[in-house]
């Protein structure tokens, strides 16, 4: 590093130590999700998380992930901090009879493990070390921890999977996970009752119920390494590359709300068991592609620009639809009038994105208080958060149906 560089660095982490940060938190809390210490049906507009008996530092948060009633927070030393819902185990402290954990608490089962990554379920969780290797936890009845769902309904601590290589990303549904093997291959388990995993049995010539075992997706059916997937609720979203590094989106599963970009009023399934290619007009194939899924919509964030399609009802995908009983759109199209987008998150039905000047945005599903905003009506179209007086956001995240921002004071 030569002088300049490391003066620039100094000041940079010199203004890092005297700024002040606060997570706050929003929307449902009737386990304890929002870390907060209460147990509340709703909390409506933006709250500080109190983490003074937690050794989390807010300036070192790196990931925020939530389930229905869960939430994990990874750091950027490799270590897990839960709190909520654990009726399955999936805050991962080994005590299955604390039914509510209240207040963020870190996973010791993995302090001795880098944690790179982490994702929920509805009532599942996973995380990924630096080393690839994968850890589950919570609710294994539909086969979703990659584990006998027999013999393992549930586990509380985290357990280690193996598939014979290093793993390089995952993502979990409701009730189905998938991950990106470093062979750049796909592997899948959980329930399939609506294709959701993309497999069908090659001795019965039919769709699996459900799988315990990750099975790896047939490399054929699509072309292309895969970079990563996103599951929702019962579908699944992944993106390949070819030789020439341009960017292609196979979808699998259910298509009831137009989910997996075809109209499925023309189509005679509304449901798709194996994957297949979408087109993606007007987005750069040769940029990366992040893609973010819902229960029952899809968002796409390319070059700071966010496309969304699939069900809408709620206001979910950001843009009013010409029609006013369509509530759904297969076609997706980008959402207009709102600044550059760095980060975005996506609930079950309501979003979150950070702007590239720190405002926050939120839209979609507000039924308790998802967005932020002081009320309980669904958000239509994009709104700032405006409870953040001489703040800016840092980071944000989301739940089923909470919500959190990491945000920086500002002079």
């Amino acid at each position: 590093m030569n002088h300049k560089n490391e003066n620039l660095s100094r000041r940079e982490n010199n203004h890092s130590m005297m700024s002040t940060y606060h997570l706050i938190s929003w929307g449902a809390n009737s386990h304890g999700q929002l870390g907060q210490g209460i147990l509340s049906e709703q909390c409506i507009l933006p709250q500080n998380v109190d983490l003074s008996r937690c050794s989390l530092r807010l300036e070192s948060i790196r990931k925020i992930v939530g389930g229905a009633g869960h939430t994990l927070i990874l750091d950027t030393d490799g270590r897990i901090y839960s709190c909520g819902l654990n009726d399955k185990g999936q805050t991962g402290n080994g005590n299955i009879e604390q039914r509510n954990v209240l207040t963020f608490q870190k996973i010791c089962a993995l302090q001795h493990e880098i944690i790179v990554d982490v994702c929920c379920g509805w009532d599942s969780s996973a995380a990924l070390t630096k080393d690839g290797e994968l850890y589950v936890w919570g609710s294994n009845r539909y086969g979703q921890l990659g584990l006998d769902h027999s013999i393992f309904p549930t586990i509380s601590q985290p357990r280690k999977i193996s598939i014979g290589e290093r793993i390089r990303s995952v993502s979990m549904g409701l009730r189905h996970t998938a991950i990106v093997a470093e062979s750049r291959k796909l592997y899948i388990c959980g329930a399939n009752n609506r294709g959701q995993l993309g497999l069908i049995n090659p001795k019965t010539m039919k769709p699996y119920i459900l799988l315990d075992t990750f099975t790896k997706v047939l490399e054929l059916i699509m072309r292309g390494n895969v970079e990563n997937v996103a599951c929702g609720q019962y579908h699944t979203v992944v993106i390949t590359k070819n030789q020439k590094d341009m960017y292609n989106i196979y979808v699998f599963g259910d298509n009831k709300h137009g989910q997996l970009g075809f109209c499925p009023k023309t189509f005679s399934e509304t449901r798709l068991w194996q994957p297949i290619c979408i087109p993606l007009p007007g987005i750069q194939l040769d940029t990366p592609i992040q893609i973010h899924a819902g229960w029952s919509h899809i968002n796409i964030l390319s070059n700071g620009v966010v496309f969304s399609w699939g069900r809408n009802d709620y206001g979910q995908l950001g843009y009013p639809l010409s029609n006013s009983e369509n509530r759904m759109q297969e076609r997706f199209q980008h959402i207009e009038h709102i600044p550059r987008i760095v980060q975005l998150s996506v609930g079950s039905e309501h979003n979150v994105a950070l702007t590239d000047d720190g405002a926050i945005l939120c839209w979609g599903w507000n039924e308790h208080g998802n967005c932020g905003n002081g009320n309980t009506e669904n958000v239509l179209k994009p709104e700032f958060l405006s409870d953040l007086s001489n703040s800016v956001g840092v980071l944000i995240g989301v739940g089923t149906g909470h919500s959190f921002a990491v945000i920086k004071d500002i002079s």
